[in-house]
């Protein structure tokens, strides 16, 4: 394959069309000479393995998003292994630590990662964990690729780059989910908001803006934190307001005990939520009673963009027994660019990777086309516009059935 490709173009071929010929990953990057399936140079004296570390949230409250982020993570590198991707004598080896949401954890997972030579990172569940890290990424050479948070103004090449789209940017996700909710004919909403994530603060910000212009009013905004299980007090708050919609600024876990709270007590309007609800792990934590959230999403198993998420989909489910949600599709999209960049290099080494994840111009993904602009994916898809239903079913929402 690769002589055909060499004769074809004349003796040059571009990354991207040997990153096709080998796997599923395809990558516009510079232009290379060819000499094979996988990394350039190759040599006796190449290292037998590159470590990939990952520093992530897998316990505490972010465990919802974490868990499936490492098996979407460990998904992508079983593949480029079993590709061969950097070359028949050369294998990824991915360590991974929980840092339990807690940023001094990962700043210290980080610095070891660092010391122990790894190629990149992956990092960052919570904005909290992407807050302290981006700061020390920044004074290093070895990369980060971000797998879930959605922090303003996160990527920073060549130290930090983020693989999806940020749903709070104007005119993104976000607003086009809460002009579609607004068609629905709802006047009147109570917020719940995680205060305690800067990331669900910063979302909130949004869908109050977004309710706002499409004129529905908010009767009341109560804050709650992360770490709480009870939303006993909130939901009764919520009954007594009786609002058409709930509008929850919270992650995952938090929706779920939000959402059972409102049904325990009766209120059987939608709940109107983020991308953090499209989990499998929170609709069981609510006990089925999430039914009614609505959300959108970039990546939903049974309602993919593309082919290439359809395959995922496929895969993922073969190797973990369940499909995989948005935050499997997020570490698996993370772990491929790092991939990515790492066969378009001509070394190993974390500084030639940020240099080539710098040069990153096009990823196609689960979630569809990926265009990068410093560091920040463009998706050129439309999200899914979503809501659970009964029995763990998640369905197309449209405006006229909310």
């Amino acid at each position: 394959m690769i002589k055909q490709l060499l004769e074809k173009e004349g003796g040059v071929v571009s990354r991207t069309t040997i990153f096709q010929s080998c796997g599923r990953l395809a990558v516009a990057a510079v232009v290379v000479v060819a000499a094979g399936c996988g990394a350039e140079g190759s040599s006796a004296s190449d290292p037998e393995t590159v470590l990939l570390g990952t520093a992530i949230s897998m316990s505490g409250p972010a465990a919802f998003a974490g868990v499936p982020v490492r098996q979407g993570i460990e998904l992508a590198v079983e593949q480029a292994n079993e590709q061969s991707v950097l070359g028949a004598e050369t294998a990824i080896e991915l360590e991974i630590v929980d840092v339990a949401g807690d940023p001094a954890a990962a700043i210290a997972a980080y610095r070891q990662f660092e010391a122990d030579g790894a190629a990149g990172v992956l990092c960052c569940t919570l904005g909290s964990e992407a807050g302290a890290l981006r700061p020390v990424m920044t004074q290093s050479v070895t990369p980060g690729v971000v797998t879930v948070s959605i922090l303003e103004d996160l990527a920073e090449p060549p130290h930090l780059f983020r693989p999806f789209e940020v749903p709070s940017e104007p005119g993104g996700i976000y607003d086009e989910f809460l002009d579609a909710v607004a068609e629905a004919g709802f006047e009147t909403a109570v917020m719940v908001v995680n205060d305690d994530n800067d990331a669900m603060v910063q979302d909130a910000r949004v869908y109050a803006e977004g309710l706002e212009r499409n004129g529905i009013e908010v009767l009341e905004t109560i804050s709650a934190g992360t770490a709480e299980t009870s939303f006993t007090g909130a939901a009764t708050t919520i009954v007594a307001k009786d609002p058409d919609i709930v509008v929850a600024s919270a992650i995952g876990s938090s929706t779920a005990s939000l959402a059972r709270s409102l049904r325990e007590r009766g209120f059987d309007r939608p709940i109107v939520s983020n991308v953090g609800a499209d989990s499998a792990a929170a609709y069981e934590a609510s006990a089925g009673m999430m039914e009614g959230t609505i959300f959108p999403t970039p990546f939903h198993a049974e309602h993919p963009v593309n082919e290439a998420g359809a395959q995922f989909a496929v895969e993922y489910e073969a190797s973990f027994g369940a499909p995989p949600d948005m935050f499997a599709a997020q570490g698996y999209t993370a772990a491929q660019t790092l991939i990515a960049a790492i066969v378009a290099g001509e070394g190993f080494d974390p500084q030639t990777v940020g240099e080539e994840l710098s040069n990153l111009a096009e990823l196609e993904s689960v979630y569809g086309s990926l265009t990068f602009e410093d560091g920040q994916a463009r998706v050129a898809e439309s999200a899914r516009h979503l809501v659970w239903g009964a029995d763990g079913e998640v369905v197309l929402w449209e405006p006229m059935d909310p």
